[in-house]
């Protein structure tokens, strides 16, 4: 146990708990105070926020450990941190360990800090390098939220992502004003707060197969409006607002 005189110089710390048999891999990363290490270790700390009963996998895996005659093996990464700090290292390690192996962790939850998670660096490079959009042209805004989710599960980077399966995700079915929508010069795709793809519209919209839903058939703009992707349209779209449709300059 942390002395009275080590726990003031601890602050916060980020620690992993370990079955000997796997002594390679945590089983579960934590942050905390004072003595949790030890406590979390022994099967002495509660389960927060979730019901003794049934037992937890974390909570099981420590118990079965104890019942082989071992020990839980006890690791602390990182002291004297403030509780921000903490939070952060926390969501990082959890985000890199869910990465490489996403079954290894017995954590019930992510790290408090996690926000965006793990990030693939030109990704990163673009976002924050990302410019307001700007334009006096027609355009036509698509926000594709749920399909570039589905997108992004089977792409390891959103750079990876094809035009043709951008173009495939932003044509229809959408509700929206047909008489606005025909006079936009260019449609965007935009997902995460950025323009991902950039398309023109063959002739005009028409009937989906859905009721009271239009599509359209087009094929990748040319510039200028290719040179819209990567930029940001977040003053485009209110946190919170539920309609995928925004007309600019149409």
């Amino acid at each position: 146990m942390f002395s009275a005189e080590a726990q003031d110089q601890l602050g916060y710390y980020i620690y992993a708990l370990f079955d000997p048999a796997k002594p390679n891999w945590p089983f579960y990363i934590g942050k905390g105070t004072g003595n949790r290490v030890f406590m979390h270790a022994m099967g002495e700390l509660p389960e927060e926020g979730f019901v003794q009963e049934p037992m937890s996998p974390k909570a099981k895996l420590i118990s079965d450990i104890g019942q082989r005659g071992d020990k839980v093996i006890q690791k602390v990464i990182r002291f004297g941190l403030s509780e921000e700090e903490a939070l952060s290292v926390e969501a990082a390690l959890i985000d890199m360990l869910n990465l490489i192996e996403p079954d290894l962790l017995s954590n019930q939850i992510s790290g408090q800090g996690v926000a965006e998670g793990i990030i693939d660096a030109i990704d990163l490079a673009t976002a924050l390098s990302a410019k307001p959009l700007h334009s006096d042209l027609p355009i036509l805004l698509i926000k594709i939220e749920r399909r570039w989710s589905r997108l992004m599960a089977t792409h390891e980077a959103a750079h990876q992502i094809a035009p043709s399966e951008i173009y495939d995700s932003v044509r229809g079915n959408w509700k929206l004003s047909v008489q606005r929508a025909n006079k936009a010069q260019c449609v965007l795709a935009v997902a995460r707060g950025l323009v991902r793809g950039a398309f023109v519209v063959n002739k005009k919209w028409f009937d989906s197969i859905e009721t009271g839903r239009k599509c359209f058939d087009g094929v990748e703009a040319p510039d200028p409006f290719k040179s819209f992707i990567g930029q940001s349209v977040t003053a485009y779209f209110k946190k919170g607002s539920q309609n995928p449709i925004r007309y600019l300059n149409c």
